[in-house]
């Protein structure tokens, strides 16, 4: 069994990585946060903030984008200095909060599920490598639960739906604008049966996800292979690749925490 060190380390190699693919596509598209951008200041920032002027300094594209570049370059370092180092984990993985924080406070337009994972992986791999003992194991706990809650959450929501039940709405998911495969999307209409079957497939995941808790090891790694297969398989068709570093992230701390409850 790893210590809780050793798992918050893990949280930060795969969350850091993640971060800095998101840090790389905001930096590729600075001409939405400069002015005249969908995501400029003088737009997502139109209400006060309630932070120190300072803080609000930062928040301007000349000033963001260094911001930014602080996530990136701590983001790929993040694998590296995982495995070489406890002292460097710990101070990475504020170093990461702090920016992914500043971001979503920044703006929280255009945000979704994935970055309230990564801020709450990041989290628990700060304040498990900082203070450690009970308190850090406490924090893999509530991620685990977080993480589990989360596909329970998002199963029932899609048990409920009539278009979930019936195979249809991948094909319609599929064929919008922002999330669009529409050569899958044809392929699905083309065939229902598959289509119900890839849909049920994953509402039986989600909401069964939570017995990953008491499975022994072979079983669980099974279903944790599933899940992430199900994240890489929506980043391709979707592009939603920063729910795999997030999610996935999540990950060594629902291992660690299942250590006490399986045989």
């Amino acid at each position: 069994m790893v210590n809780e060190s050793e798992t918050a380390r893990a949280i930060l190699a795969v969350c850091g990585a993640g971060l800095a693919v998101s840090a790389r596509r905001d930096l590729r598209q600075g001409h939405e946060f400069g002015e005249g951008g969908a995501l400029a200041w003088a737009v997502v920032g139109a209400d006060q903030h309630r932070c120190p002027p300072v803080v609000r300094g930062l928040f301007v594209w000349e000033r963001y984008r260094g911001v930014l570049a602080v996530q990136f370059t701590a983001g790929c370092a993040a694998p590296a200095v995982a495995v070489l180092s406890a002292t460097g984990s710990a101070v990475l993985s504020c170093v990461l909060l702090t920016t992914l924080l500043l971001g979503l406070h920044r703006n929280d337009y255009g945000t979704d599920g994935a970055d309230q994972m990564a801020a709450l992986c990041l989290l628990t791999a700060a304040a498990t490598l900082v203070v450690g003992g009970t308190v850090g194991r406490l924090f893999l706990g509530f991620l685990a639960a977080q993480l589990l809650l989360s596909y329970l959450i998002a199963g029932v929501a899609k048990l409920v739906s009539r278009t979930w039940r019936d195979g249809s709405c991948l094909a319609q998911i599929l064929s919008t604008d922002a999330y669009g495969s529409p050569g899958i999307a044809a392929i699905l209409r083309a065939r229902p049966l598959v289509a119900a079957l890839l849909g049920w497939g994953v509402m039986v995941l989600e909401v069964t996800f939570w017995v990953t808790l008491f499975l022994p090891a072979q079983p669980r790694w099974g279903l944790l292979a599933a899940g992430a297969a199900l994240h890489i398989g929506i980043a391709f068709t979707m592009g939603l690749s920063t729910f795999v570093f997030a999610f996935v992230g999540a990950y060594p701390a629902l291992l660690f925490t299942a250590a006490y409850f399986s045989p």
